[in-house]
């Protein structure tokens, strides 16, 4: 199983993976309601970028093709905002709504077997931990792992991990269709039933690869978009060989 292996194998975090066998889901559907704003989240400022562009600029460093999902009657800005970043746009799997419906369509749409699938109000997503990730679901002896998913004090985080196309898309095909919508729930299942097999990606990982942490901080609410700022000014004033990340 992939829980065990991990306690036996010691695993090559600086592993690259090929641009090439890697894409970039980005899921743009959500709401900015917890944020008190009637503007989407990826279309806020942060250090004088958008949201989604800093996305979009991170993940081109490592990901072959990015895809930005968005709802089916989204009518503000994001739709065009990711043509114009050069990105796939697709709408969420139809009947289905949410970020369940998201997951679905982004993997449907991609062309590789490994996926980087992240919500995009995460601004600073690092590439190191992307890369660190989607090594784990490609290192020899672990080809059971079909998604690598961070975990910080105990807590999950299915929208920033790595999936695999062919274990992972009529997993959720079948979840909605029972009606499920939270990914979190589904991947705790995965978890309790070794299957599909998830590699939590530990604290101790997370760590070594994006040691602020700073890849997994959203902007869903006020004090989270304060706290993105605040980290952006700060990396204005940092050299570049003490990176925050």
């Amino acid at each position: 199983m992939a829980r065990r292996l991990r306690l036996y194998q010691k695993i090559d975090l600086s592993m690259a993976v090929p641009k090439s066998q890697l894409t970039g889901i980005v899921l743009g559907g959500g709401s900015s309601r917890r944020l008190g704003m009637n503007i989407s989240k990826l279309l806020i400022h942060i250090g004088g970028k958008l949201v989604l562009a800093r996305v979009a600029d991170s993940l081109r460093q490592v990901c072959s093709e990015l895809i930005l999902v968005v709802r089916p009657d989204q009518d503000d800005d994001v739709p065009d905002l990711g043509i114009a970043l050069n990105m796939h746009v697709v709408t969420d799997t139809a009947p289905y709504k949410g970020p369940l419906a998201g997951l679905h369509a982004g993997l449907e749409a991609s062309a590789t077997q490994i996926n980087f699938v992240v919500a995009g109000d995460h601004p600073f997503v690092s590439r190191s931990l992307v890369q660190a990730m989607a090594g784990i679901a490609i290192a020899d002896g672990i080809e059971s792992a079909t998604a690598v998913i961070p975990r910080t004090e105990g807590v999950l985080h299915p929208l920033h991990s790595i999936y695999t196309r062919d274990a992972w898309l009529p997993y959720f095909a079948h979840a909605l269709s029972e009606g499920d919508r939270a990914p979190r729930r589904l991947i705790e299942r995965a978890l309790e039933n070794d299957y599909p097999p998830v590699v939590p990606f530990t604290d101790e990982e997370i760590e070594q690869t994006d040691p602020r942490r700073i890849s997994l901080v959203d902007i869903d609410t006020p004090e989270n978009l304060n706290l993105a700022r605040k980290i952006s000014e700060a990396r204005k004033f940092t050299p570049r060989h003490h990176s925050l990340g």
